[in-house]
């Protein structure tokens, strides 16, 4: 019994979320020491050490990123392929409301805390004065009708949307052929079927040879990011910061509630089975990036039928992008209030339709929601150069809502296996 304490510690610290943990406190740390609040060294040359400490991880995330569309692919198709038509098609169907819902709640969310803290208040109208607009493509978001949007989502060319990381043309294009698979005789289709699993399998397995390597991507990507940005861009608009991360956490809460009430499991041991996963996602910044990972842990750890894995995982990874929806309204709001703008009901209506269907698509990559976000300003007369007010903390406000996006996707695959009958086994634990 005495030294029972040695044995799990030393268990501990060879797990690898431990030593990913451990890396991402000492990437804080270097980066403080090496970024702009301390000035302990010349700025370019602190810039130049960032970018080989990212080198690894930049490298990494390129591997994933070049598996994520065979692997999104084969996935899909083997989700549908393997199962029914009408529970394909259900959980398709019912992955589509569940994701909108859930978008609509973090935006509701956002606007409640928003409106109650009021962070764009804070800001002297001195701090708004001399703001220059971004360069920045903003969409026509509210130029679009519904039909328009739903000809768009369609694929066309499957090579070039593999060329433009189009997920969604993607994810849609590999449900039609599971579906037509579905239909074939089985020793037409067997040969595809073999085909994507070897593909699915290739996939994985580099993801666990990467994986090995997270604790030094994990360290020179937070060492890079602090480097640059610092802590100092933090201080003018604080309140915004403390705002975010506040609906961010009363998101997860929410999640929780719906692992516990709906698909019947524990919210703790939940967590604690995707603590690499969340750790990874704030490191990389990237749903899209962690999206491997997020298949492999649904599976392997939460026991959520490789079917169900496959189809909603990928299907969230393109539309379920709570945490950026939730930070575009916040932000929408914290412009409009540091420009003593009071927005009609109207206005806050058509900012939750936007955000909703802006955030369906958005690429899963650092900062891809703000082009959206300025889309959105934009359609409701809200000043663009409000962005600039935020720049200086996206991309640490981007690392966090990576997180809820990647913890959005996993509990809807628990959520979607309870309703559509999955058994589920109890929840792994590391070795």
């Amino acid at each position: 019994m005495a030294d029972m304490p040695l044995n799990n510690g030393t268990k501990m610290r060879s797990q690898l979320w431990f030593k990913v943990l451990i890396a991402l406190f000492l990437g804080f740390g270097v980066g403080t020491l090496m970024g702009p609040d301390l000035i302990l060294m010349d700025s370019g040359t602190a810039q130049n050490i960032g970018e080989w400490l990212a080198l690894p991880g930049n490298l990494f995330l390129i591997t994933l990123k070049f598996i994520v569309i065979p692997l999104v692919i084969s996935s899909v198709m083997l989700g549908i392929a393997d199962g029914n038509d009408n529970k394909a098609i259900g959980t398709l169907g019912m992955g589509v409301v569940y994701f909108v819902i859930t978008t609509t709640v973090a935006i509701t969310v956002a606007f409640f805390i928003a409106g109650l803290i009021q962070p764009g208040a804070q800001i002297a109208a001195a701090s708004t004065a001399d703001l220059v607009k971004p360069d920045i493509m903003a969409p026509d978001i509210g130029g679009r009708s519904v039909p328009e949007m739903l000809r768009g989502a369609m694929p066309t060319n499957m090579i070039r949307h593999m060329a433009d990381n189009a997920m969604l043309q993607l994810v849609i294009a590999a449900a039609i052929f599971g579906l037509a698979m579905l239909r074939m005789d089985k020793e037409e289709s067997q040969p595809i079927m073999d085909l994507m699993r070897s593909t699915q399998k290739i996939c994985m397995t580099v993801v666990l040879w990467l994986m090995k390597y997270a604790p030094i991507v994990v360290f020179g990507l937070i060492a890079n990011t602090v480097i640059e940005r610092g802590f100092s861009a933090i201080n003018s608009v604080s309140l915004f910061f403390i705002t975010v991360v506040f609906a961010l956490l009363v998101m997860l809460v929410f999640y929780a509630l719906l692992l516990f009430f709906v698909a019947r499991r524990s919210p703790i041991e939940f967590f604690k089975n995707s603590r690499e996963v969340m750790i990874f996602a704030f490191s990389t910044s990237s749903s899209s990036a962690t999206m491997p990972v997020t298949l492999e842990t649904t599976i392997d750890r939460h026991k959520v039928s490789p079917g169900v894995t496959g189809l909603v995982i990928p299907l969230g990874t393109t539309i379920n992008m709570d945490g950026t929806a939730l930070y575009q309204a916040i932000a929408a709001l914290f412009i409009a209030q540091a420009f003593g703008i009071d927005l009609t009901t109207m206005q806050m209506a058509s900012i939750i339709v936007l955000t909703v269907a802006g955030s369906i698509g958005t690429p899963g990559i650092p900062s891809a929601g703000i082009p959206i976000l300025a889309g959105i300003l934009d359609s409701q007369g809200i000043p663009v150069e409000g962005i600039a007010l935020i720049l200086g903390v996206d991309r640490l406000l981007d690392m966090s809502r990576t997180v809820i996006n990647v913890m959005g996707d996993m509990t809807a695959a628990a959520v979607m296996d309870k309703l559509m009958g999955g058994k589920h086994k109890a929840e792994s634990t590391e070795p």
